[in-house]
């Protein structure tokens, strides 16, 4: 699904969910990004399971300490936001997961259809793909913020407008909760007109590679506050 669409979220329900730490004696979870490198992986893995630093000096010795771990448990793994299309870079950890326990699962969190079929390589793989919230939904998520300190019912005027606004969210749950923090710093029917008709929301974001609604809550950011995100692209 779409960035924004809520995929991480629902997997972080499922993660933390009591019944899932009930059925599972190892879980694990790994933030992949767009560079998949089976050390930090299986590094990132370890220092779950082990609760602690160890350094190797190949890939290999990874993989056989993993599975030595590994096996007497019943495990859950989240590959959380998968970019990697290429099925030989998952044959480097695939080991990991051709013996083990019965009921062993894996859930990877991708916004390509291609990267999840890639990930065939370690096992059947079912995909869910995520549908975009109905206006409603989106509403909620939006006035949650958006009418923080007072009531909605006051303000049928913003309501009218804000029902416009949240049409442009596509069904995202992040676009919603972005645009509600945004107009809850907007006083007046002028300022929530002034982001209804914002040139941002002509531009696909496709071409953006970036949702307009993000981008319109950057853009109105105060200046300090820019620049403390500028510093934070400096580090991975």
């Amino acid at each position: 699904g779409m960035g924004g669409g809520g995929k991480t979220t629902l997997a972080q329900l499922v993660y933390n969910d009591g019944r899932i730490k009930e059925r599972f004696g190892l879980q694990m979870w790994v933030c992949v990004g767009e560079s998949f490198d089976a050390k930090v992986i299986l590094q990132a893995m370890i220092e779950q399971v082990t609760e602690e630093q160890r350094s190797f000096s190949t890939l290999e010795a990874m993989s056989s300490f993993l599975q030595e771990k590994m096996r007497p448990k019943k495990f859950l793994l989240v590959l959380d936001d998968l970019w990697n299309e290429d099925e030989s870079k998952w044959e480097k950890i695939k080991p990991l997961f051709v013996r083990g326990k019965l009921g062993n699962k894996i859930i990877v969190t991708t916004r390509s259809e291609t990267v999840a079929s890639a990930a065939s390589a370690i096992g059947t793989v079912a995909v869910h793909k995520l549908q975009g919230l109905q206006d409603d939904d989106c509403w909620t998520l939006f006035k949650q913020r958006a009418f923080r300190f007072e009531r909605e019912e006051d303000n049928p005027e913003l309501v009218e407008i804000g029902r416009g606004i949240i049409k442009k969210c596509g069904g995202l749950p992040l676009a919603a909760k972005a645009l509600g923090s945004l107009m809850n710093s907007k006083i007046g029917k002028a300022e929530w007109l002034a982001v209804k008709s914002n040139e941002i929301w002509k531009l696909s974001d496709d071409k953006n590679g970036i949702l307009p609604a993000l981008k319109l809550s950057y853009d109105h950011l105060p200046s300090h506050l820019k620049r403390c995100f500028l510093y934070c692209s400096l580090f991975p």
